[in-house]
């Protein structure tokens, strides 16, 4: 039977905004071949994580991502394994010429943003056995396409469901960030809007203020910059 390796890797990228007192307009991309499926290889037995990194790392140049299995889904004749992975930009130093990064969005709990395509889904509940599955069912007569957005969709709400007890926001980040940087990122992920005081509260315990910088020949004085603090004891899976 075929084992079948599939990554979800979601990138912070950043362009400059025109605004120079804001901040820079921030963007979730995903890794994605030419002709936008997702990276997948198969199970060569020498460790499931460590062959998934080796190949993600091959193809965007660094080892420097997050990495966590999501699900695993057992078909008649082979199983396919999804790992979510996360970075910034600024750690892609070479990605490969066959590959891209391209937005991901969803909006409303019923659209999705993937490249310059937009996708309408709607999500159903179905109880069973005092269980309750959230079934997916994403408008698209391609069914190559629906796959890579579903695999793509569930990996998604599984960093939404842990923005708000774990440190996986961070896991976003460069070398250095403001706190409106991260409560950006939130509300993206969330589609939803927080009061500022409170969100810089709950995630100032993850951050380490960096020496602060000098103003800028237009007169203004840059954002504090911090970067993350990991807590002890403070596990993601």
């Amino acid at each position: 039977m075929q084992v079948h390796l599939t990554s979800c890797l979601f990138v912070l990228d950043r362009e400059k905004n025109d605004n120079i007192r804001k901040n820079d307009i921030q963007k979730i991309k995903v890794l994605v071949t030419k002709n936008k499926k997702l990276p997948s290889i198969l199970f060569d037995g020498t460790g499931i994580k460590k062959q998934l990194k080796k190949s993600l790392s091959n193809i965007i140049g660094t080892d420097i991502f997050h990495l966590s299995q999501v699900f695993t889904l057992d078909n008649q004749d082979s199983v396919d394994i999804l790992y979510l992975g996360i970075t910034n930009i600024e750690h892609i130093v070479n990605l490969k010429e066959d590959y891209q990064l391209i937005e991901f969005k969803v909006k409303n709990n019923n659209t999705i943003t993937f490249g310059e395509d937009i996708y309408q889904y709607e999500t159903i509940e179905v109880e069973e056995n005092n269980n309750i599955e959230y079934i997916h069912k994403i408008k698209t007569d391609d069914i190559n396409r629906r796959r890579t957005l579903l695999n793509l969709l569930i990996s998604y709400k599984k960093i939404r469901g842990s923005v708000d007890n774990s440190d996986i926001l961070f896991k976003f980040m460069g070398s250095s960030f403001s706190l409106e940087d991260v409560r950006i990122l939130y509300e993206t992920i969330k589609d939803s809007t927080v009061d500022k005081s409170n969100f810089r509260k709950k995630i100032i315990k993850y951050c380490e203020k960096i020496e602060t910088q000098e103003k800028t020949k237009n007169g203004f004085r840059p954002s504090q910059k911090y970067r993350f603090k990991p807590l002890k004891g403070d596990i993601w899976i």
